[in-house]
């Protein structure tokens, strides 16, 4: 038997009743959800199980995916360590190896983006729960990842399971331990918003990362500066034809100045989704000198709340003044991702 520690997001394992060993060294014994078994008494250890899951093929170019039946996953899981083509040195099993197919013949789109991609909390932490949502498990845990809730707040939020953060995204992360400490990993080949299974389609991959240091400059958590199409529909930059109609109104209304604006994304994490969302708008608040009415005003008219992952990471997006972007030190940042002129 074996007993997972924490759930969603699972971080250990423990052989129960048996060896009462945490994180026990393990063996493989054939393929499906059984298949990782305690290396000491033999049973099976595993932190999760699927209640419906799938295997999935691609194409040449990683366009589409198809998913496959029992035999095609069966034959997959038999080798899957080089279908998954698992870097040479890598120290897991992969989950290939259950042979999922709840799914036969079910045709997806592919757009890869990172799971992982942040900076090192200022506490001693597994990457998969630096967020406020599978962190919020680490609080009062009866293991030596146990946390404080102000522990908690040390968090960088690098486990944002936004599917914006792929190739052309602009990130700001905080800082708080010296040198930073980026790292990067859980490498999607798609996800919709929302991660509502819990789990997606985890694949290998190679990062190309360009890193800059904003210096004196505080953040509480992530901001993203996404790919024009990847904004929601209200929080785009506008168009010159757009403006000029904007102008025609001020000079109706006898509106003298009319605001110059850019977009913003800053990541909000919680134990759940009303908390995340509170915890986006005061950070937004803050990062931009702004009340809390004014941001939820703004994220109403000029942009939207998404969801990055269940139970608790968002995304608070909007057209915020350049006078208070410039202010934040993130002026640049928006003029090389957008056009604003």
């Amino acid at each position: 038997m074996y007993q997972a520690l924490q759930n969603p997001g699972s971080l250990s394992i423990k052989c129960y009743p048996k060896c009462n060993i945490m994180s026990p060294e393990t063996r493989l014994e054939g393929i499906g959800q059984d298949a990782v078994r305690c290396a000491n008494c033999g049973d099976p250890v595993t932190p999760f199980q699927f209640e419906h899951g799938y295997t999935v093929v691609f194409d040449e170019a990683r366009t589409i995916g198809l998913t496959l039946d029992k035999d095609a996953a069966e034959r997959i899981a038999r080798d899957s360590r080089a279908y998954a083509k698992l870097p040479e040195c890598s120290a897991q099993y992969s989950i290939l190896l259950f042979a999922p197919h709840d799914l036969v013949g079910t045709v997806a789109r592919t757009r890869p983006f990172l799971g992982q991609l942040g900076t090192m909390p200022g506490v001693r932490m597994p990457d998969s729960h630096n967020a406020g949502d599978f962190g919020s498990f680490l609080i009062g845990a009866p293991h030596e990842y146990a946390l404080t809730p102000d522990q908690l707040e040390l968090r960088t939020d690098g486990h944002m399971d936004i599917d914006a953060v792929r190739p052309g995204t602009i990130i700001v992360a905080p800082v708080k331990v010296a040198g930073a400490g980026v790292y990067m990993g859980d490498m999607h080949a798609l996800q919709g918003d929302g991660k509502i299974a819990g789990h997606t389609m985890d694949v290998s991959g190679t990062v190309t990362l360009q890193v800059e240091v904003l210096k004196e400059r505080e953040l509480l958590g992530p901001v993203l500066f996404p790919l024009p199409e990847d904004l929601p529909f209200l929080a785009r930059p506008f168009t010159a034809g757009e403006k000029a109609k904007a102008v025609t109104l001020a000079k109706q209304w006898g509106i003298t100045e009319i605001e110059e604006s850019g977009p913003i994304s800053i990541v909000g994490t919680g134990p759940d989704l009303n908390s995340a969302a509170e915890n986006g708008l005061s950070r937004s608040a803050k990062l931009l000198g702004m009340s809390l009415p004014e941001v939820r005003n703004r994220a109403t008219i000029t942009g939207a709340i998404e969801i990055g992952r269940l139970p608790g990471v968002v995304q608070i997006t909007f057209l915020a003044p350049l006078n208070q972007l410039e202010n934040a030190g993130l002026l640049p940042l928006v003029l090389e991702q957008y056009d604003i002129g």
